[in-house]
């Protein structure tokens, strides 16, 4: 997914990257937005949504005749007037809208209140779905692209490099999937540390104080997840509101994810899923070994079998 320069670029410098990517080099970029976060005072070249709307239509249109094939979403904001403005001007050319997640503000992270965070996305994006229903022209489908999510909005203090941003991650990741959003981009893979004592990166960057690329909490989050959240999510429950679930079935294979976001509370929990049975790798993230990776045992798992959840952990469940 590539964001074209809005701000200091044209919509024909845009039309050229996609003729260079998709004809020239035959690369098959499919997918666009147009500049990135234009609403915020932060940016160099914020501007109105009048202006952006304006413009954004003439990027898409210029884009779209070098390759009418490609996805190309506009730049939004969860809730407000400047969705309702920019789409006054793009909705009939744009494939859809991009929008960002922080949930916590700098300075104020609070560990009790980012692992609530993935739940209210049962509130956000329903909420943008009926913004696009209201503003939207009633013959297009659109698509909506999270193209920026993570714990804090800026100056990542030491949170985003410990357990609680992994259970925050593993959490996030299973309710994408269960609001099945087309895409979903999680910032970011390197970043750098702050002063703050934090970073965005889920690796360390070049010159870090804990070494290059070394993984951090987040990364074996994400890795845990990309194992265990596949295929088709199916209907799961713990009773809990301090413990997540995710059962999914891929192609014959079945996987549970368990998230206990209780700080110094263990949970004891009773399979009880039909059909869920056999052979299990069974992977454990905690505060523990969070630096150097999750653990792993075998364990064969029968209607009835308890588990024990540690304070604060991830642990899935692979039916083998």
């Amino acid at each position: 997914m590539v964001t074209v320069n809005f701000g200091t670029g044209t919509p024909e410098e845009a039309a050229e990257w996609v003729r260079y990517m998709n004809i020239t080099k035959k690369a098959n970029v499919k997918y666009y937005e147009v500049g990135n976060e234009l609403y915020g005072d932060w940016h160099a070249n914020h501007c109105t949504p009048e202006y952006y709307g304006k413009k954004a239509a003439e990027f898409i249109k210029a884009m779209k005749a070098v390759d009418p094939t490609i996805v190309v979403t506009v730049v939004w904001v969860l809730d407000g007037e400047w969705n309702k403005i920019v789409f006054e001007h793009t909705k009939d050319v744009a494939d859809g809208v991009n929008v960002h997640h922080y949930p916590q503000h700098t300075g104020e992270e609070n560990d009790a209140g980012l692992l609530g965070a993935p739940q209210s996305l049962n509130d956000i994006l329903p909420g943008v779905k009926r913004q696009i229903q209201q503003w939207g022209n009633p013959n297009r489908k659109y698509e909506i692209w999270l193209t920026e999510w993570n714990s804090v909005d800026f100056k990542p203090g030491p949170q985003t490099i410990g357990i609680v941003n992994a259970l925050f991650v593993a959490d996030y990741l299973g309710m994408l999937a269960k609001h099945n959003i087309d895409q979903a981009s999680y910032w970011d893979i390197h970043n750098d540390m702050t002063e703050q004592g934090g970073d965005y990166g889920y690796l360390s960057r070049t010159g870090a104080p804990d070494g290059d690329n070394i993984p951090r909490p987040s990364y074996w989050a994400f890795k845990l997840a990309s194992q265990s959240i596949r295929g088709k999510l199916v209907e799961s429950s713990t009773g809990n509101e301090y413990v997540s679930s995710y059962l999914t079935e891929n192609n014959g294979k079945k996987s549970l994810v368990l998230i206990n976001k209780m700080p110094r509370t263990r949970a004891d929990i009773t399979i009880m899923i039909p059909g869920f049975s056999g052979n299990a790798q069974v992977n454990l993230l905690i505060e523990e070994n969070m630096k150097k990776g999750y653990s792993t045992e075998s364990k064969n798992i029968t209607k009835g079998t308890k588990i024990t959840l540690p304070a604060y952990s991830v642990t899935t469940i692979d039916i083998q």
